[in-house]
């Protein structure tokens, strides 16, 4: 909450500050302009040695009297709780009164006002109200949430028309949030013919702003060639802006491109997870290129294979083809496969339970940074003779990786 100071100015000062607005309160109250910039500076010594409810006094009259400067002042006392009881809809009245008489710092006092009151609204109806005084006051996020709820239907009938045109004036005012919401308005075509064009252009608005879910958008119409020329130099950049920034199905995107050859994997580091991610979710190419990379050893796409094929992402659900492919992938040497491998010995699950080799591997994991693993490891050494331990233990000294 903003505290303004109550008066920072003598009688000459305040007569040049206040100017044609003291003189109206003059004309309507019979107060003369010196007769109030005196009042004013009563209710500036009262401020400064905290009589707050003296300099509520003075204000009422000069209120009362119509001059826009005690209007505002008293509105914030009132929004405050200085010098008199908290009663946001006295302040708001003041704040009015004020702002009809063009006191510019009114408006954006009831703005704020609004908003607080849209905030702690208990009910949709009493937000969507608040919000609309406060788009009404010129606030351009109010008119972007209040577009957002009629293209939506949220709180409110649904209205389609009036949604786009709300939205319309936010985004041309520079709101993020309704220049992508255009943006999705025209590329699905929802209460406006589609216009991939006019989707680019709004989407790229909000993605230059720093918008993440707007980049990712623009990453996909370069890629495409929607509204423009295919780009996958663009795409790819709009596309390393975001990952990372949560936003699903990237990781994937940049996967798929890696897979067709559309961009080189030597060129990114993280190129083999995002490729797996792709064939996780179901990219034909993504899971031939991981398949050619498992045949040729690669322990890392071997453990890639064994979750989908344990998990069923991208592929049919098989625990056979996991277990074959979490053994190649710990005989390469990944930790998790490790891992994999000595809890499936210690549960007999697919293999015939034998907690040495479950010590083994759970050894294995750990060295190799597993997480958990020597928790487990040192769990599965309860169940081992003395004998059996060290012999899992040599076991684990004299593993070499298969690759």
């Amino acid at each position: 909450m903003r505290t303004r100071i109550l008066l920072g100015a003598g009688v000459a000062v305040l007569a040049a500050v206040i100017g044609f607005a003291m003189y109206q309160g003059a004309s309507q109250s019979g107060l003369s302009e010196a007769q109030m910039a005196a009042r004013m500076e009563e209710a500036e010594a009262a401020f400064a040695r905290t009589d707050y409810a003296e300099v509520a006094a003075i204000l009422t009259e000069l209120s009362e009297a119509g001059l826009p400067l005690a209007q505002y002042r008293l509105g914030l006392m009132y929004r405050e709780g200085r010098g008199v009881e908290i009663d946001p809809d006295r302040a708001i009245a003041l704040l009015e009164d004020a702002a009809a008489q063009e006191w510019t710092a009114a408006e954006d006092a009831l703005i704020e006002l609004f908003l607080e009151r849209a905030e702690a609204a208990s009910e949709p109806s009493e937000e969507i109200d608040w919000l609309e005084r406060a788009s009404r006051r010129g606030d351009v996020g109010a008119t972007a949430v209040m577009g957002s709820y009629y293209f939506s239907g949220t709180g409110v009938e649904r209205d389609l028309a009036r949604g786009l045109r709300l939205l319309t004036e936010a985004a041309e005012a520079g709101d993020v949030r309704a220049q992508s919401n255009l943006g999705y308005a025209y590329s699905t075509g929802t209460g406006v013919a589609r216009d991939d064009v006019r989707a680019l252009y709004w989407y790229q608005m909000a993605a230059e702003a720093g918008m993440v879910r707007a980049q990712a958008a623009v990453g996909l119409f370069y890629e495409t060639g929607r509204g423009t020329e295919p780009d996958t130099a663009e795409a790819v950049r709009w596309y390393l802006n975001v990952i990372g920034e949560g936003v699903p199905g990237i990781s994937a995107r940049l996967g798929a491109l890696v897979a067709s050859g559309e961009i080189g994997a030597e060129q990114f580091p993280n190129a083999q997870v995002w490729v797996l991610d792709a064939a996780r979710a179901g990219d034909g190419a993504s899971l031939r290129w991981t398949e050619e990379r498992a045949d040729s050893g690669d322990a890392a796409a071997l453990n890639a294979l064994a979750v989908m094929y344990e998990t069923g992402e991208g592929v049919p659900q098989h625990d056979a083809r996991a277990l074959d492919y979490y053994r190649q992938a710990a005989e390469a040497g990944a930790p998790e496969a490790q891992l994999a491998m000595a809890r499936r010995f210690a549960a007999g699950q697919g293999v015939t339970q034998d907690y040495v080799q479950a010590h083994v591997w759970a050894n294995l994991a750990a060295a190799n940074g597993a997480a958990d693993a020597a928790q487990e490891r040192d769990v599965f050494a309860r169940f081992l003779t003395p004998e059996q331990l060290a012999e899992a233990q040599n076991r684990a000294a004299d593993w070499q990786p298969s690759q």
